[in-house]
């Protein structure tokens, strides 16, 4: 058996136990032995040499680590101790920084709607040329939280003045609101696409209650998305795009921990089969 962790913020594998339980399961399948590890539970140190604790017991190197907890630095800590992680260190820095998953995209050539990087302690908002509404979003929300539709300056300044994190980004507001086009993505292969939309919100996050159905990609759809994935090495994410008035992609954000959800209701496919497979693969 080899062996590996799989780690979760607390509130988050309260949220997703059935996902968390059928990857140690299906790792089983695999001879992979997959350890739960809560963040609460990890105590990451060094003395002569980089250590790990779980429940104050210093554990060997794991093989590999499936990281859930969009915790950058948990990543790095094992990738330096030589372990293997899904995904890396470099993706679950970027992705989980709005503003760095634009600058990252968008530098090499990927549209988007315009988007203003925000931090409180220094942007002049009045130099910005915009137009309203506007859509703020906190750099590192996900599943559609801390995300805001304002319609004129005076509910920008009233969100801001209460806003918990000083970072945040301002976007103009897309073509065609309330829909959204999801690709998953493993071991840089396009695994499913899906179309999330809602007919009460500007946000379609299936979470919030948007509806869901499978999406068949064009060819020019699968080249810009190819595009993308060529940039790093993504191991399983889900790389979500905005349409604009003519149905065009817009890139919108990568997410680093990707629900499964939408896939289970779209398609017959083991999503998590493919997924320890590929981690598999990954080992030999």
């Amino acid at each position: 058996m080899i062996n590996g962790l799989l780690v979760y913020h607390r509130e988050d594998y309260e949220k997703n136990q059935w996902f968390a339980h059928e990857i140690m399961d299906c790792g089983r399948d695999h001879h992979l032995h997959i350890e739960l590890v809560l963040t609460d539970e990890l105590v990451l140190g060094m003395d002569e040499e980089l250590f790990v604790t779980v429940k104050n017991k210093r554990m060997k190197r794991p093989s590999f680590v499936i990281n859930r907890s969009r915790d950058s630095l948990i990543a790095t800590h094992f990738e330096r101790m030589g372990s293997r992680v899904f995904n890396s260190s470099f993706v679950t820095e970027i992705c989980n920084h709005k503003g760095r998953t634009h600058q990252f995209v968008n530098a090499n050539g990927i549209k988007s709607v315009k988007t203003w990087f925000v931090n409180r302690n220094y942007t002049p908002l009045e130099q910005l040329n915009h137009a309203f509404p506007l859509v703020l979003k906190a750099v590192n929300g996900h599943g559609g939280n801390e995300v805001f539709l304002l319609q004129n300056r005076d509910a920008l300044t009233e969100k801001i003045e209460n806003f918990p994190s000083d970072e945040y980004i301002l976007q103009e507001v897309c073509g065609n609101p309330g829909t959204d086009i999801r690709v998953f993505v493993l071991g840089n292969q396009i695994l499913a696409a899906v179309k999330r939309y809602s007919e009460t919100s500007f946000k379609s996050n299936f979470s919030l209650g948007g509806q869901v159905e499978p999406y068949s990609l064009t060819e020019d759809e699968k080249q810009l998305v190819g595009k993308i994935i060529r940039f790093t090495r993504f191991d399983f994410v889900g790389i979500d795009f905005l349409l604009d008035k003519d149905g065009h992609f817009l890139f919108n954000e990568i997410e680093d921990v990707v629900g499964t959800r939408t896939l289970y209701q779209c398609y017959e496919m083991d999503v998590v089969h493919n997924f320890v497979s590929y981690i598999k693969s990954c080992l030999k």
